[in-house]
């Protein structure tokens, strides 16, 4: 398959009567999935929606999702996966820069996107009910009104663009990574047959859909494989075997946090009485793999991959699988580990992860209008991760941390940047410092330094409602912290490794002042 149009046409057609989606209550079949992609394609294309155009869509995890992703995707026009949890200046940074042509949010993200699409003159589209924004309206009146046939053919190539997810840097603007058809279908279809995921199996997923994770390792591995996937609206460590035994999963997909938390939970009984054989992500320590594998007898693959870098580029297999590491090379892919002069370090001795593409089309196509951005990291024709890592000598791979400002905090990537930048802003502050420092559930917290104003005060409450008011939640630092000025170098950039090496050391704790 050329692309997502085809690939649902010919799961329609073979796989027709079988479940695609398990959502609550609801069963909705390959064949029903399809049609109501057509709908949304006829609807979208009505509203003169076509191949090439960015369309955001903010919603939280749904089958409404899925419908808009696979309409848009029938017209050749791209997704725009947008974080529902943005809000303020990094939401208005997110949709101006992505050049949309509408967005699609539900009435729990109201608040959040009124403003800015008004201010931006984005159409809108609500995805329950009647929106009073712009001139587009409701979602599901078009789609009952719209056509179920397939549309006109859009002469989609796989190198054409279908999905741009934002990952953030160390500069505070949010880049946006675009995707074609081939490296969504190509990295769907490698994960599945490392997996040997068959018709019969059912992948449970809970992760947001605007992450790459649930795209790619759940909802392509999916489709490729002709098997079935359930989702839930969002994680919950309580009800999880629950979920997984009501629904029969095989599989799930995780980020290391949902392990920690899975574990942490007190032994129960039937937490063994379970049918999933395998789960497969990113972020679990060796000790943290083996344990949960030896607890719950869930096969752990873990991987290593970047929505840069087609998805994944190092994996564990059924055959071939080593605790403690992130796998061997994913084939169709070069996967060095380089110093900073970029030459190749011996087994054994940490360097940066570098990756390359051998075929066209498996990794993303550059940071949306960000040309330099994208030259920086393809630094010497190999694409620069900013991780650390080491192989040994039978070629698998161990992920061992990053060389860059980036916080990872419970899967997301956050840029210290953003924060820095809504601190900044407060009347009081003279200057800021955004680090991550290490968490046992979590991966890593933020910790914010503050340098105020000669002559002023400002209380780590006020701070932390300041930031809540602009951020998204998961963006607010934990940990605050005044200080009477930050460690620079000689050309005055603040010394982060300095700050990340002091942990959370005395800093006002949100956790500790609300228990």
């Amino acid at each position: 398959m050329n692309n997502l149009r085809e690939l649902l046409e010919e799961r329609a057609a073979r796989e027709g009567d079988r479940p695609f989606l398990f959502w609550k209550d609801r069963e909705i079949r390959y064949g029903e999935i399809n049609l109501l992609a057509n709908k949304a394609a006829n609807a979208f294309a009505a509203l003169g929606w076509k191949k090439g155009d960015h369309v955001a869509v903010m919603l939280p995890n749904s089958p409404e999702y899925m419908v808009c992703w696979f309409g848009l995707a029938k017209i050749g026009a791209v997704l725009v996966a947008v974080n529902t949890q943005l809000k303020g200046e990094s939401l208005r940074r997110c949709l101006g820069h992505a050049d949309l042509r509408g967005i699609i949010f539900s009435a729990v993200s109201f608040p959040q996107v009124q403003e800015h699409a008004s201010e931006l003159d984005i159409p809108s589209l609500l995805a329950e009910g009647v929106s009073p924004l712009g001139p587009v309206g409701s979602l599901p009146r078009l789609l009952e009104e719209a056509s179920p046939e397939l549309p006109t053919d859009a002469s989609i190539s796989r190198f054409d663009p279908l999905v741009m997810t934002f990952t953030s840097g160390t500069t505070g603007m949010p880049k946006g990574v675009l995707n074609c058809h081939n490296a969504y279908i190509s990295a769907g279809r490698d994960i599945s047959l490392i997996c040997r995921t068959r018709k019969e199996d059912r992948i449970f997923t809970y992760l947001p859909l605007y992450h790459a994770n649930p795209q790619v390792y759940c909802v392509m591995g999916a489709l490729v494989a002709g098997a079935s996937l359930i989702l839930a609206e969002r994680f919950s460590a309580s009800a999880f075997w629950d979920q997984v035994r009501n629904h029969q999963a095989t599989m799930f997909s995780y980020v290391g946090t949902i392990l920690t938390i899975l574990l942490k939970q007190p032994e129960a009984p039937r937490e063994r009485e379970h049918t999933v054989k395998v789960c497969f992500g990113g972020g679990a320590p060796g000790d943290m793999a083996q344990r949960f594998q030896d607890r719950f007898r869930v096969k752990v693959l873990e991987l290593y991959g970047m929505s840069e870098t087609g998805a994944f580029n190092t994996m564990n297999t059924l055959e071939k699988s080593r605790v403690g590491s992130v796998g061997p090379i994913r084939e169709g892919f070069d996967v060095r580990l380089f110093n900073e002069e970029d030459e190749e370090v011996p087994d054994g001795t940490v360097g940066e992860f570098v990756i390359r593409p051998l075929k066209p089309g498996l990794m993303f196509d550059g940071y949306y209008k960000q040309p330099e951005e994208t030259l920086k990291s393809y630094r010497n024709l190999w694409f620069h991760t900013g991780d650390l890592g080491r192989r040994d000598a039978e070629g698998f791979f161990y992920f061992v941390g990053r060389n860059k400002e980036t916080i990872r905090k419970g899967g997301e990537n956050i840029s210290p940047g953003e924060i820095e930048a809504v601190l900044n802003d407060h009347p009081h502050i003279l200057e800021s410092a955004v680090v991550g420092v290490p968490d046992e559930i979590l991966e890593e917290e933020i910790k914010a330094y503050i340098v105020v104003n000669e002559g002023k005060t400002v209380e780590p409450e006020e701070i932390y409602g300041w930031c809540s008011e602009r951020l998204a939640p998961f963006m607010v630092p934990r940990y605050i912290e005044s200080v009477e000025s930050l460690p620079k170098t000689g050309s005055s950039k603040v010394q982060k490794t300095l700050l990340k090496e002091l942990g959370v050391g005395s800093a006002w704790d949100k956790k500790r002042r609300t228990k």
